[in-house]
Formats: structure tokens, C-alpha cells, sequence
């Protein structure tokens, strides 16, 4: 429907530095031609695009420049303002990409109860139970993770051939084949392969999820949204454990288990298809271009985008002079300006290879900068989630019921209902943190999640030790119950740091230009890495015991915090182009 609107001012002239768009265009050209009304899209190129709203004079232009940095599109404006229909909007575009984590996270939580259950005598199939080796096992929990890496590896390749919006559907069809194909699993290498299925769309949701929100989340509450994601893929591990425990006791409940993802993704499809937007900078990186200009109908549809984004709706009584829309016309002059610079910088993936990860010409004056910020980012993001692996969460997660059951709660059902309570405390703990992500800040948070996790660590180790010793007390009290205590340290700790953190840095450090390829490259280590402690931790268990696996954890987890320290920049309250300029020594 085309929204016809009064128009307020001659709109004769443009704000000086504005970015142009072509004469041509028959749009602009009605537009600045002094009728009494224009459409919707007309308006957007008078105000967002030309921001011709800004008055001649410099100093009523810093007026309007301090009144537009007074709005904030996250809480709305103090005078006029929409706080209700910003609040939804910014919900929308972090709720649908958040899902594709509450799916990741449910695998992990279902695949603990699975585990149990394909081990016991209610596993329904004549191949599992008492003749599951350690191996099979090993690859029914890493299944998914494969998937994982190979649509990692895919979204390196294609990523930004199909967009952020079309990653996200296609992550959501993954997730209903894989889960579905799951539960008709018949013996032990369909049910592999089918984990492998459902695991290429949790590849490419945790690709695609953080540069989403990332890119379209306003700056003042970027971190807390991306770290909202953390707790929705804790919430889905939650679920996934309350589902193993009611199901814990039925012939083949790893099924249904499994299979309760499938409306789950039917959601995210569903929201994708019916509001999410397009990335506005992912659609001016990839557009066409007139000569040296941004073809002008992608810059109308970025600049629709953005004001749906940020809950701006186009009607008759739509106000040029609204501090929102002059406000959303700063935005989209800094998006634009930024995707300019990433359309200069872009590379394939063989020069990704060549000039980012080799570091051939980042001294060069020509996108020297861009490939300097790569590398750093590259340094930090691929740090961060190896670590994130290596320091033992995924091994807690996959393994809780065993390691409960082994702590002293004996009985498998027990086990589980003792995971929905740590998945419960995962959830609190995670949420505690939200507001102190924006607020404190990144690196401080992480310091102290580390140091904490180092020290669960440690605890965990003496507890295993003095339980295979024989020795009944610890620390003064019974060693089963100081064990559960130090998992609930561990547990806060990594979800004040390494859960909601790690993935917003790598969603905020990647310069634009190869934020796709960086991405990929950090999803890979994560998966690969987190495929290769699942698959071995039965041997390392075997072969180090209880106790040394967890020292051995806490070795690493030293390491991550020296790194941390030395390596991770604070980038709380900055722009994704600030942070890229920083990075590439710009002003330095």
C-alpha cells in the first residue's frame, strides 16, 4: 500500500555533504519537484536519503544534530516518542536470529538426556544399550557438530552470495529436516547422519545470528541483545534436559526428544518469511552499482529496512522534522558511508586467504587498514572461541548427567532432574548478566568469568580425586555435594564471560568487508574444536582420569585469561565502523 503524506517545506535543497543519489532517478526527481504530496518511498528519499530536513544555517544544524543524538531508537525519544513500537521492533529483529540459538542449545540439552537413554534399557532399538561402545557414543554427541563444521565451511563460501535474511531461512529448513529425519533414524549411521543434518543448520545459525543482530541492533543495546542470545541458547539447553527428564523413562524418548525441535523451527521460518528485514548494510555492501553510486532502489529499500528496524512507521502524519527520522538519516549516512568503504576493501575468498590470514599487503596504502583489522579481529575472534571449547563447558554440557550421576547422584532419572536444575541456574546466571554487558563492559566481565571458571576447575579436579580416593569430605563438607558446588561456580562463571561475550565480539570486531569470511572462520573453530573434545573426552577421561581431565582444563583456562588480557580490545558503546577504524590503526 502507498502512504501519500503533506509534504512539510520545499524540500528544494539537500543538507550539505548528504550522499547523493542519481539525477536520474524519476523518485527524486518527484520528490524535489514542490508537489503538495509524495508517497512513502518519495518521503524516505527526501528525509532519510537527502535529509533535507537539516536547515541551511550551522548552528540550527548542530541544534538538530544534538537533538537527533539525544533519540535512541533502542528506548525511543524523551518528547515524541514511539517507546512501545521501538521496543517491539527491536525485539523482532533479535527474537527470530535468538531462536536459531534456542535450536543449538536444545541439541545439547537433548543430547545429554539421549545419551542416557540410548544407553539404558529403554533405548527401543536392538543396536544400542549395553552394545553402545564409547565410540559410538562419541559420535552420536559430536554428530551434530560435524554438520556443524561443514555448513560452517559453507557459509564461508556462500554466505554472501545469499544474504542474512535467506541464511536464516535456510537454517530454519535445516533444522525441521535434520530433527525429523532424527526420529525415522533406524540404526546407528542414519542416526548420525541425521545429527549431521540437523547440525548444518546450527553451522549456519551461528553464523548468521550474531551478524544479524550485530548489524541491525542499535549500538546502545548491541550487547545486551547479542548476549540475550547467549540466553536463549541456555534456555534451549534447558528445555532440552526438562524433555530427557520427562521422557527418561519411555521406550525410544530420545525420538520425541529430538523431534520436539521441529515446531521450534517451523517459528523461525515462519518469522523470517513474515517480518524479518534484510540487513540494511548487507544490502548496500552487495548492491548494484550506477557509475560511482549505489544503485538508488537499493538504497531505498536499506533505508525502508532501517526504519522497520528501528519501528519507524510510514503514515499521513509521518513528521520530517520527528528527531526519530532525522535520527534514522544520521544512521543511514553512517551505513552507507561504511558500506562504501567495505565495497572498496572487498575480497574473494582467495584473497581472504592471501592477504588476511598470510597478511600480504597489510602495509599497503590500498585496504592496508581493512586487512590489518581483519587480522586483528581475526586473532581475537578465533582466540576467544577456542577457548571457549577447550576450558571444558562443552564437556559439561554433553556429558551432565554422567558427571552428576558420577558426583554422587546415583540413577540416571536423578541425574537428569538434577540437569534441569543446573540448566535452570545456567539460565539466572546468564540473565544476571545482561545488564552489566553494555554497563561494565566486555573484557571486565570476561576477566572475571575466567578467573572463576579456573578456580571451579581446580575444585572439580580435587573433588574427583578424593572421590576415586576413597575420601568422603572436602572442604568441609561431603565431597558429592562440593562437586555440585563447584559445577555451579563453573556454570556462572563461563555465563558472565565466555557464553554471552565471545559471540558478541566476534559479531562486533569484523570489518565489514569480510565479516562474512571471519565469521565462517570463527564458527569453524568453534564447532571443530567443540567436535574434537566431545569426540575424545571418553579417551582423555580414560586416559588422564577425572580428576587430570579437569587440570588439564584449568591449564587452559590460564591460558585463555593471559590471552584475554593481553589480546581482547573493549568495544562497549562503539560503532561496528568505530570499532573496525580502531582495530585497523586508524588515528593511532
Amino acid at each position: 500500500m502507498r502512504v501519500f503524506h503533506r509534504r512539510k517545506g520545499s524540500g528544494q535543497s539537500s543538507a550539505p555533504g548528504a550522499p547523493s543519489i542519481s539525477d536520474a532517478s524519476p523518485l527524486l526527481a518527484r520528490a524535489n519537484s514542490g508537489e503538495s504530496y509524495e508517497t512513502s518511498d518519495e518521503f524516505l528519499a527526501r528525509v532519510v536519503l537527502q535529509a533535507d530536513v537539516a536547515p541551511a544555517e550551522e548552528e540550527a544544524e548542530e541544534g538538530n544534530a544534538a537533538g537527533a543524538a539525544e533519540f535512541d531508537p533502542a528506548v525511543g525519544d524523551t518528547g515524541t516518542s514511539r517507546p512501545d513500537i521501538a521496543m517491539l521492533a527491536t525485539f523482532l529483529l533479535f527474537i527470530f536470529p535468538a531462536i536459531g540459538g534456542l535450536l543449538f542449545g536444545y541439541d545439547i540439552g537433548a543430547t545429554s538426556g539421549a545419551l542416557t537413554g540410548l544407553k539404558g534399557v529403554h533405548a527401543g532399538v536392538s543396536w544400542a544399550g549395553s552394545n553402545l561402545t564409547p565410540l559410538q557414543t562419541g559420535l552420536i554427541a559430536s554428530g551434530s557438530l560435524y554438520g556443524a563444521l561443514v555448513g560452517s565451511a559453507a557459509v564461508l563460501l556462500r554466505g554472501n552470495a545469499i544474504g542474512r535474511r535467506q541464511e536464516l531461512a535456510l537454517a530454519a529448513l535445516l533444522y525441521i529436516g535434520g530433527s525429523v529425519c532424527t526420529y525415522f533414524s533406524n540404526d546407528f549411521a542414519s542416526l548420525v547422519l541425521s545429527r549431521g543434518l540437523y547440525g548444518l543448520g546450527i553451522g549456519v545459525a551461528m553464523h548468521v545470528a550474531p551478524i544479524y543482530i550485530a548489524e541491525t541492533a542499535p549500538p546502545s543495546v548491541r550487547g545486551a541483545l547479542v548476549g540475550a542470545k547467549e540466553a536463549f541458547i541456555v534456555a534451549g539447553i534447558l528445555l532440552g534436559y526438562s524433555s530427557s527428564y520427562l521422557l527418561s523413562g519411555v521406550d525410544a524418548g530420545w525420538r520425541i526428544g529430538y523431534a520436539v525441535a521441529t515446531p521450534l523451527a517451523g517459528i523461525l521460518l515462519a518469522g523470517v518469511a513474515l517480518w524479518v528485514p534484510e540487513s540494511p548494510r548487507y544490502t548496500l555492501l552487495t548492491a548494484e552499482m550506477d557509475g560511482a553510486d549505489v544503485n538508488a532502489d537499493a538504497r531505498l529499500t536499506a533505508a525502508q529496512d532501517l526504519a522497520k528496524l528501528r519501528g519507524l512507521k510510514l503514515h499521513s502524519g509521518a513528521d520530517a522534522n520527528d528527531p526519530a527520522w532525522r535520527a534514522l538519516a544520521s544512521e543511514m549516512r553512517e551505513t552507507e558511508a561504511g558500506a562504501q568503504v567495505a565495497r572498496a576493501n572487498t575480497l574473494s575468498i582467495g584473497e581472504f586467504f592471501s592477504q588476511v590470514l598470510r597478511g600480504e599487503g597489510a602495509d599497503s596504502s590500498n585496504g592496508g587498514a581493512n586487512i590489518r583489522a581483519t587480522r586483528s579481529a581475526l586473532k581475537i575472534g578465533l582466540g576467544l572461541m577456542l577457548f571457549q571449547q577447550i576450558t571444558g563447558q562443552p564437556s559439561v554440557l554433553y556429558y551432565a548427567s554422567d558427571i552428576l550421576s558420577s558426583a554422587g547422584f546415583s540413577g540416571g532419572g536423578v541425574a537428569q532432574l538434577v540437569a534441569v536444575g543446573l540448566g535452570l541456574f545456567k539460565l539466572l546466571a546468564t540473565a544476571s548478566s545482561l545488564p552489566f554487558i553494555d554497563s561494565a563492559g566486555r573484557r571486565p566481565l570476561l576477566l572475571l568469568g575466567v578467573g572463576g571458571l579456573t578456580g571451579a576447575l581446580v575444585l572439580l579436579g580435587f573433588a574427583a580425586y578424593s572421590m576415586s580416593s576413597g575420601v568422603t569430605t572436602l572442604v568441609g563438607m561431603p565431597v558429592a555435594y562440593a562437586s555440585v558446588g563447584a559445577l555451579l561456580l563453573y556454570v556462572a562463571s563461563y555465563q558472565i564471560s565466555f557464553g554471552p561475550i565471545s559471540w558478541l565480539i566476534v559479531g562486533e570486531v569484523f570489518p565489514l568487508a569480510s565479516r562474512n569470511a571471519a565469521l565462517a572462520c570463527a564458527t569453524l573453530t568453534n564447532f571443530g574444536s567443540n567436535a574434537v573434545v566431545a569426540l575424545v573426552l571418553p579417551a582423555v577421561q580414560s586416559s588422564l582420569g577425572e580428576s587430570g581431565t579437569y587440570f588439564l582444563f584449568a591449564t587452559f583456562a590460564v591460558a585463555a585469561w593471559l590471552f584475554i588480557q593481553s589480546s581482547v580490545p573493549e568495544t562497549k558503546g562503539k560503532t561496528l565502523e568505530e570499532i573496525e577504524r580502531e582495530l585497523g590503526g586508524e588515528g593511532q
